[in-house]
Formats: structure tokens, sequence, C-alpha cells
């Protein structure tokens, strides 16, 4: 299964629709920052998507969430409300609670992709188990280089995080 991973499109629909059509992508994780421009996905796409800092509609859509793909456990969240653009402890911790494998998120606007190995110490608490903690960085107004995704592609009970360029 192979999961696109997108946030911080802000208008840039036009980008989102072609990078879906490049991909065939059937499920869409969407951090945030420009939900109105998920109106260019096709009913056959599956999204999830989380609400960013400059969403003013859907208001309905959560500002994190968790989603289960197989054995893989993913925390979503645009990361605004962890203040993730001073650094992603705080948002980790809310991941590790969670049980998740993978912390996604966005607002920085530049990639980023690492792992906290199991018995790293985070607020206190001690990890059980590995955080993958990625961000695709922005399809729409990326902060250094080009436009950039995500992917999570899932085979056989493992999964792998990679970053793509527009």
């Amino acid at each position: 299964m192979d999961i696109l991973i997108v946030s911080d499109t802000h208008g840039r629909r036009d980008r989102l629709a072609e990078l879906l059509r490049r991909t065939r992508a059937g499920i869409l994780l969407f951090l945030g920052d420009g939900l109105r421009d998920l109106e260019v996905v096709d009913d056959g796409i599956v999204v999830r998507a989380v609400r960013g800092n400059c969403d003013f509609t859907g208001r309905d859509v959560p500002e994190s969430s968790v989603e289960n793909f197989g054995t893989c456990r993913v925390f979503m969240t645009h990361g605004h409300r962890f203040g993730v653009k001073s650094g992603v402890e705080s948002a980790a911790i809310a991941a590790a609670q969670a049980g998740a494998d993978i912390l996604l998120y966005g607002h920085t606007h530049q990639p980023l992709h690492r792992t906290l190995p199991e018995g790293t110490v985070l607020g206190g608490c001690t990890l059980e188990k590995p955080l993958q903690i990625f961000c695709p960085g922005s399809l729409g107004e990326p902060r250094c280089g080009e436009p950039s995704f995500g992917m999570l592609t899932l085979r056989h009970g493992a999964w792998l995080l990679s970053h793509g360029e527009f």
C-alpha cells in the first residue's frame, strides 16, 4: 500500500492535483494548511486530514488524529499547537502517548525524517518502541529547496517513509 503525505499546499491545488495524478496513491494523509485544496481530490482516494493554523474552513476537521494502517499506527498533526517550529519534542510525546510508530506533522515547511530509538527519554517518559518523526515539507510554499511531499509505503507488516520533490 502506498500512502501520499502532503502538507502546507496554501492554495497550490494545481500541484496537489498533478501529484495525485503522478503517484496514483489510494490514500492521502493531509497535514493541514490547505483544506480547501482538497477539492481536487477524486472520490476514489481516501483522505485523512488534520486542520492547520491557516485553515479557516473545515472546523469539523481535527487538529490531531491517530490512524492505523495494518500494524502501523500514525499520529497526524499540523504541529502548530505543539510548537514544532521550536522543536518536535511535545509532538513526539503526544505521538508516543498515543502508541504511534510514526509522527507526521507539517507547519515548518521543511522536510525532516529521523528516528528516535527505543529507550529514548521524552518528557520523563521512556519510549517502549522506536518512533519515526516525519515532516513532508511543503507542497505550496517550501522554505528551502523545491516543493516536497512524503510517501509511506507499507508491505508485509513493514513500512518505509520517503521524501519526494515536486
